[in-house]
């Protein structure tokens, strides 16, 4: 039998059987490969019998990376292929006035190509007009590795609208119901600011950022000034106009005229310069039309200059003050979790925290069907009704938070002597981060690092692209152990009153985590610190848990690509790239 394996063997790499099947049987029996005809012991080692193994085995492995990528590269482009046309059978359905990529909806054109100095050369620089230059970066192939590694992570593409593609008439219902629902929104969010622009050689002064007024309040416009035309006039006038307010002065200067005092039109005139200047020390805008949070732009114009004031309309926001004492840190902290079907894992989280922390306040929500009794002293326990939701569980546990930072923590991890509390809220009182975890080690003892970057790129009315990636920012200053991301492991504390203005979204009923940290983008500064550390409990034993076929009946539902839809519809997503 060994005999014909190497025969097998040979013939794919080239190698001749010897013609001594004596000392083949021998070789077969040590488990060596055979050689060529001859052996001698006084000839080189690449011939010996040794050495002609060492080469036909190089020679079989080789030649089998070969195939495999030969095999892999087909696939990989029948792959692309079939993706693509995937996503092009899905997009027919769509109407096509949602097909047209949206262009830019800024108020000027890239500066290099405007007017004036198009005689000068440039030497474009690729590099840096990847990451400037985005526009149709927001593209949905459906690309993803042939084999997966474990442990290794490959960058991929899923488009979101895959679900759709057995029910276009639902992909039209769908996307006719979110741009509804996007315009709807935008008409409820703050104007979005436009660009100022100012003039160089404009002889006009006026603020362009920081004027802040209560609604219907009023404030002086400070900084107003004119400087004198190159051309004489008899006769020097500034016009003023306001959007959601009228203008007025608090004094009035000898030699001006005002016209429009009390309305949204105002024009200053005078024959002497230093008198207008002098009555525009006294100009006053007062809101007249109510929101509790916009923008109002004044224009001005003087002569043939022209500039606009930005003007804050906002209520001011009232602090909001915890009682705690800095002696005592369970005045400062409340330990949040969740638990659903695990009390012995969570009556083990509750011995773990004692240890360290004996009366730092406990908050359980729980969702169970047969709920058990979790008593104590400084333990809240809310229980909510059968598979409410995972989401719905952090918003109650949450929302019962009366210290100004909570520690999240779920009902499978085990407080160590590294599981030091007052480290993180070392990092959160001289920083302004919001939400600061640390790792969590597995049953090996190795801390999981989880940290990620997202970005989102515009795209068309179909939806937007999400950019996700491993890896941080930068380091937070003075803090060499913590790192800037925006994503990050479900071991944190956090600010309590910043977490719940973002809360958790209740539609995610068993399987969600960062749609946390996407609902917070651009509202929580997030950071991983990496040494406070948490044990998880054991997944190998005991195995009763993990065995619960209720607990994992919920816990990995069967329709994972749910999740799916909920994005494209909530977030305006078509797609996500993972690099």
């Amino acid at each position: 039998m060994c005999s014909s394996l190497w025969i097998v063997q040979t013939s794919l790499v080239g190698c001749e059987p010897h013609t001594l099947p004596t000392f083949q049987e021998r070789s077969c029996e040590r488990g060596l490969a055979c050689g060529y005809k001859s052996a001698s012991a006084g000839m080189p080692e690449i011939w010996t019998l040794a050495g002609m193994q060492v080469r036909c085995r190089t020679k079989v492995v080789a030649t089998a990376l070969l195939s495999l990528l030969t095999v892999g590269t087909f696939v990989l482009h029948l792959t692309k292929v079939s993706s693509r046309s995937k996503y092009a059978m899905i997009y027919k359905y769509v109407p096509s006035r949602w097909q047209g990529t949206k262009k830019s909806q800024l108020n000027y054109d890239y500066p290099w190509k405007g007017a004036g100095l198009q005689h000068i050369p440039y030497v474009w620089k690729d590099a840096v007009a990847r990451r400037v230059l985005t526009d149709g970066n927001c593209s949905c192939p459906e690309e993803n590795p042939l084999i997966s590694i474990p442990l290794y992570h490959s960058a991929s593409s899923h488009y979101l609208g895959t679900d759709f593609a057995s029910g276009p008439d639902e992909l039209r219902e769908v996307m006719d119901q979110r741009n509804q629902e996007k315009e709807r929104l935008k008409q409820r969010a703050p104007p979005r600011p436009p660009i100022l622009f100012a003039n160089g050689k404009s002889p006009l002064s006026y603020p362009t950022q920081g004027l802040r007024v209560q609604p219907m309040g009023s404030l002086v416009i400070p900084g107003l000034r004119l400087e004198e035309l190159a051309e004489h006039k008899e006769i020097v006038d500034i016009q003023l106009h306001a959007q959601l307010g009228v203008l007025t002065t608090l004094a009035d200067i000898p030699s001006v005229t005002v016209e429009g005092e009390g309305t949204k039109h105002l024009t200053i005139s005078s024959g002497s310069l230093d008198h207008l200047n002098r009555q525009l020390q006294f100009l006053v805008y007062t809101n007249t039309d109510f929101d509790p949070d916009t923008v109002d732009y004044a224009d001005i114009r003087y002569a043939y200059f022209q500039g606009t004031i930005p003007i804050r309309i906002q209520h001011k926001r009232l602090l909001q003050i915890f009682d705690f004492s800095e002696d005592d840190i369970a005045t400062k902290v409340t330990i949040v979790t969740k638990t659903f079907l695990r009390y012995n894992m969570l009556r083990q989280l509750i011995a773990s925290v004692r240890k360290f922390y004996p009366t730092i306040n406990i908050i359980i929500a729980d969702d169970s069907e047969q709920p058990e009794k979790v008593q104590g002293e400084n333990i809240e326990h809310y229980i909510m009704p059968f598979k409410k939701g995972w989401f719905a569980g952090r918003n109650l546990a949450v929302s019962q938070v009366t210290t100004p930072y909570f520690l999240w923590v779920d009902d499978d991890f085990i407080f160590t002597q590294d599981t030091r509390i007052e480290l993180l809220l070392q990092v959160a009182k001289n920083t302004n981060l919001d939400v600061i975890s640390g790792v969590v080690r597995d049953d090996l003892g190795l801390a999981r690092k989880f940290t990620q970057k997202i970005r989102i790129e515009e795209g068309d009315d179909l939806g937007d692209c999400l950019f996700r990636s491993k890896g941080y920012y930068h380091a937070v200053e003075g803090f060499p152990d913590c790192v800037v991301a925006d994503v990050v492991v479900n071991f944190f504390l956090a600010d309590t009153t910043k977490v719940q203005s973002v809360r958790f979204d209740p539609r995610l009923t068993r399987v969600g985590h960062t749609e946390f940290f996407m609902d917070g983008l651009g509202k929580l500064r997030v950071a991983s610190c990496s040494h406070v550390t948490i044990d998880h409990a054991s997944k190998i034993w005991p195995p009763s848990v993990w065995q619960n076929k209720m607990y994992k009946k919920f816990r990995e539902p069967v329709n994972t690509g749910s999740n799916d839809k909920f994005w494209f519809y909530k977030y305006n997503l078509k797609c996500i790239h993972y690099t």
